[in-house]
């Protein structure tokens, strides 16, 4: 199997799960979350993070154990650097990144009073798009900016993601409110990187992979369903 089939075969495994598992469960309560993300998930040093959404569905066997499955996507525009120096030229570089994670796995929770403690450990699939573009303005003065400029390259990518943490909520009935989820998330991306010069030889393909250790800190509204 080909690593890029990573996130079409989780989607499908994810699918048989739960419909066996509800055939097996059929007095399970189903809770729902949806909300903000926050992902440090980037792949730029210096990076502050992306803004992002989050949302999971729980099948509950009994009050304590779950099977889970969790959705998180994180998109954004960054500028990586802007520099300049006095009688050169000012380079500048901008990336556009949209990350996602699909997984699933069991999830465990204690219920405090009107709290649940939860933690859960989520297997599944990564996919990446991330496009950066390099640019040069000339200074009055210099020798002018390289004809490499602009210069662009785009990647796409899936793979396989792990994520494991967990948080804390309050319930109120039959909805409630994610305080905290906090979770530390591994992915390993495969794909294509393409790179595009103006003026220096034209469109140039390349295969790639990288694994990224990061966080997600999420909270939103949660709903649980007899």
């Amino acid at each position: 199997m080909k690593k890029q089939g990573w996130f079409a075969v989780s989607v499908l495994v994810l699918t048989l799960v739960f419909t066996g598992a509800s055939a097996h469960a059929q007095d399970g309560k189903i809770s729902l979350f949806g909300g903000y993300s926050f992902g440090t998930n980037t792949y730029y040093n210096g990076d502050p993070g992306l803004h992002g959404y989050a949302a999971s569905a729980v099948l509950n066997f009994n009050k304590h154990v779950g099977l889970e499955a969790n959705f998180s996507g994180h998109n954004g525009t960054t500028q990586v650097y802007s520099d300049s120096y006095s009688g050169d030229n000012t380079y500048t570089d901008v990336a556009r990144q949209d990350l996602y994670a699909l997984t699933f796995g069991p999830k465990l929770s204690i219920p405090v009073g009107h709290f649940s403690l939860f933690t859960h450990f989520l297997v599944g699939a990564a996919r990446v798009h991330d496009g950066e573009t390099e640019t040069c303005t000339p200074t009055t003065g210099s020798e002018g900016c390289s004809s490499s400029y602009p210069y662009q390259y785009s990647t796409h990518g899936n793979g396989f993601a792990f994520k494991t943490g967990g948080g804390v909520d309050w319930n109120n009935g039959w909805w409630g409110v994610r305080i905290l989820e906090v979770d530390y998330v591994r992915t390993e991306v495969y794909g294509t990187e393409t790179q595009t010069c103006a003026t220096c030889g034209g469109v140039s393909t390349y295969k790639f992979d990288s694994g990224i250790n990061n966080f997600e800190l999420a909270t939103g509204f949660t709903f649980n369903l007899k």
